[in-house]
């Protein structure tokens, strides 16, 4: 697997045969090290930048928190933000599949 959209594909089917429970921290955690094994292998390795920016300008924040930190400071748990990851993520990506296509 070399995609990390195909890997949170995977993750939000059965989070916790991946993450251990069901953590936005865990997936965080998750991701960088999957990413950090070999990132030259990784196909959309810009991908988890852009949804970091995304994140940013839709939460209207400047800061050096990663987009995990600001889900997670805005739900307070790390469940339920979890589930508003998938939700963002899932958005984030149709706002940038018409730009994908010029």
């Amino acid at each position: 697997m070399n995609s990390i959209e195909e890997l949170l594909s995977k993750i939000k089917a059965r989070p916790e045969m991946y993450i251990g429970r069901s953590s936005i921290s865990c997936l965080k955690a998750f991701i960088d090290g999957w990413f950090y094994r070999d990132p030259t292998s990784i196909s959309d390795f810009e991908l988890m930048d852009g949804f970091q920016n995304w994140i940013e300008q839709k939460y209207n924040i400047n800061t050096s928190h990663s987009w995990c930190d600001i889900i997670l400071f805005y739900s307070q748990d790390e469940s339920k933000a979890l589930i508003i990851f998938f939700k963002e993520f899932d958005e984030w990506k149709k706002t940038k599949a018409p730009m994908a296509r010029e």
